[in-house]
């Protein structure tokens, strides 16, 4: 498949429509990050397609390189501290609790270098005919990477829902499989696959609220 600024543009209205429902569905508190996480990747998505037009020239150079901070922040600070984050909220038994504290810790950690490498630079992307490469300079790249996958990807390995771990199953085979095809682009394409996942997270929201209604009544 050949992503574009379409394409993305496409994508980021469909996981909009995914992310209003999920919210819209008032998760309890402990649903609530998972639930957030739809609206965040519908943004992470829109956003991708002002890169590509700044990388055409189709849009101002300052709003371009607004869009791709935007998007590495996002994709290289905000997602490892979230996503392991969001299974911490909603999971129950004490002994996976405090190995996805552990995990949550690891993934501010690896978010705190993502991110200072970020803002110090130099942050370049390189436009393909199916992604973007979004190329920064950070700290021992072959230890700091698979930490950066331990983080967004692990933590659903860890969460005693059978429906999340199955989540967390396909997530990171789909990650060592986008690595194995195409190293420059991963951050590109597994950010739009992990945005089309919205749709199963919404899904898992909506049958927990649905569970939690007919408990209450």
């Amino acid at each position: 498949m050949c992503f574009s600024p379409e394409a993305d543009l496409v994508a980021g209205v469909v996981i909009g429509v995914v992310a209003v429902d999920a919210i819209a569905r008032r998760p309890a508190r402990r649903n609530w990050l998972l639930a957030s996480l739809p609206a965040l990747l519908a943004v992470h998505t829109l956003v991708e397609s002002l890169v590509w037009f700044g990388g055409r020239g189709q849009v101002s150079e300052s709003l371009g390189t607004a869009a791709t901070y935007v998007y590495a922040v996002i994709a290289f600070a905000v997602l490892p501290v979230l996503v392991p984050l969001a299974v911490l909220a909603r999971e129950r038994e004490p002994r996976r609790r405090r190995l996805l504290v552990l995990g949550s810790c690891l993934g501010i950690l690896v978010s705190a270098i993502m991110l200072w490498s970020v803002l110090v630079g130099p942050l370049t992307t390189t436009l393909h005919a199916y992604a973007i490469s979004y190329e920064i300079d950070i700290p021992a790249p072959t230890v700091l990477v698979p930490l950066y996958v331990v983080a967004t990807c692990g933590a659903a390995l860890l969460s005693s829902s059978r429906h999340i771990v199955v989540f967390g199953v396909v997530n990171l085979l789909v990650v060592l499989l986008l690595g194995w095809r195409s190293v420059q682009g991963l951050a590109s394409l597994w950010c739009i696959w992990a945005a089309l996942t919205s749709v199963a997270i919404a899904l898992l929201v909506r049958r927990d609220e649905g569970q939690r209604t007919v408990t209450s009544s």
